[in-house]
């Protein structure tokens, strides 16, 4: 992979997981069955989600750490 597609790859899981964390469907379900630290925190969920899928395709995980700033930034952005 080039350090572009790396980059772009990041960027895009970060700004997902904070996406999902505004969809109403979602945080009903957390809120209904998941309410617990691994799931109802964003930071969490997209570092630990993240770090499996890097780690199932052969990429560092330091990436889950990137990807998880990044969704954690993006969904201060969006709710405030």
């Amino acid at each position: 992979m080039t350090p572009f597609e790396i980059i772009t790859m990041v960027s895009g899981v970060g700004i997902g997981f904070a996406l999902l964390y505004i969809f109403e469907p979602y945080s009903r379900f957390i809120d209904a069955y998941l309410n617990f630290k691994p799931f109802n925190c964003v930071l969490c969920t997209s570092f630990w989600a993240s770090g499996l899928v890097y780690y199932f395709i052969d990429l560092s995980l330091l990436y889950a750490v990137f990807s998880a700033f990044i969704a954690e930034m993006a969904y201060r952005k969006l709710v405030n």
